[in-house]
């Protein structure tokens, strides 16, 4: 019985193969790293949401490259260790020829390390430390504008728009905190500004009191908070305590409703800067992107939501540009996103540079008591 089922599945094969049809059951391994459980896990989570989401929404519409994609997941717990271990067995095990990930700079940065070596197209959807597109690696690539993208654009936008003049600056003590409040106070003196004060506080910190007495004594009229939404939003909460009184910027943080949990109605007021703001881009790709998410879910996509998604379809249009993309190598993949020009995201139109970074718009929001405004969208 063996011998005759081995030999229907021969047959099975050599009719498909002379039918041309072996590419209908190819598989193409795309992997996924980022947090899925953890503090950070929705840095993880929502990415692969988004990236889901762009799956399925292909594969409904007849898209013959997302039919044949096979995503596999991998939970990092935003430990750069892990992340790594992750890339190393998709690349040596699942064979896959690209890598959605890190979420996280240091993650990310561990990641590739790994993909470099591989020779496989690594694309993170999240992470914004300036060196990961500083080291002349062919296999890297980002979505997500970097630090000094979003350093620059938010410290000319503080100066002109909210007129600040005195801003002291808290950063967490990583690769994404650093490069950050770097690039943000390179914006600031690029206006002719110096911040009257900057502190770096470590990732596991609870109690901010004593930095924040110290921001109270130098009397901002605002402070930047370039950290995760957990601690800054401990950090916004202890301000309120405090009763220190002035404006706050505090990067992506307030993009998520986390924030407004730990920060309370302390949140109120509280500016930021998204990878994406849903109803900010106002084209088909975006609006249609919108009005899915909201059909099935009931409400509109968050920043890494729309980061997961956009990076799996830059995927699919890359492999689509190529012959025979369930035959597509690593290197035949990543020379195809090398040419991405005015790719129509639904978080907005996406260039890649020769760096691999990506030239996209910023939205910058407040958050209100009826939830996110936008307040501008810089080009």
């Amino acid at each position: 019985m063996k011998t005759k089922a081995g030999n229907l599945v021969r047959a099975i094969v050599g009719i498909a193969t002379a039918a041309g049809l072996t590419s209908a059951f190819a598989q193409i391994p795309i992997g996924l790293v980022g947090p899925m459980s953890g503090a950070a896990a929705v840095y993880g989570t929502e990415p692969l949401a988004g990236a889901r989401f762009a799956l399925d929404e292909l594969t409904a519409a007849g898209n013959a490259v997302a039919r044949q994609i096979k995503l596999i997941p991998a939970d990092s717990t935003a430990n750069p260790g892990l992340a790594a271990q992750a890339a190393e067995r998709m690349a040596i095990s699942d064979n896959v020829v690209a890598i959605i990930g890190g979420m996280t700079s240091a993650e990310t940065q561990a990641m590739v390390e790994v993909t470099r070596k591989a020779g496989i197209v690594q694309l993170s959807p999240l992470a914004q430390d300036n060196a990961l597109t500083q080291q002349k690696n062919p296999w890297f690539f980002r979505i997500a504008q970097n630090a000094d993208a979003f350093g620059s654009k938010t410290a000319q936008w503080a100066a002109d728009k909210l007129n600040a003049k005195r801003v002291y600056v808290l950063s967490r003590n990583d690769n994404y905190g650093q490069s950050n409040s770097d690039a943000f106070i390179a914006g600031l003196k690029a206006k002719g500004l110096m911040p009257v004060g900057q502190a770096a506080y470590e990732p596991t910190a609870k109690d901010f009191r004593p930095v924040l007495q110290k921001v109270a004594d130098a009397k901002p009229d605002l402070v930047a908070i370039m950290g995760f939404y957990t601690d800054a939003g401990l950090i916004v909460k202890q301000m309120s305590e405090m009763q220190i009184k002035t404006q706050i910027y505090a990067n992506t943080a307030p993009g998520l409703p986390q924030f407004a949990e730990i920060a309370g109605p302390a949140a109120n007021g509280v500016y930021g800067a998204l990878y994406y703001f849903a109803g900010s881009i106002d084209t088909e790709a975006g609006t249609r992107f919108v009005g899915a998410w909201k059909a099935k879910y009931k409400r509109a996509p968050s920043q890494y939501e729309g980061m997961g998604y956009d990076s799996m379809r830059l995927l699919v249009h890359a492999l689509g540009t190529l012959p025979d993309p369930a035959k597509a190598t690593p290197e035949q993949l990543r020379t195809a996103i090398a040419k991405v020009n005015g790719f129509a995201g639904a978080t907005g139109t996406i260039s890649l540079t020769p760096s691999g970074d990506a030239e996209r718009p910023l939205p910058i929001v407040k958050l209100g008591t009826e939830g996110l405004v936008l307040d501008r969208l810089v080009q």
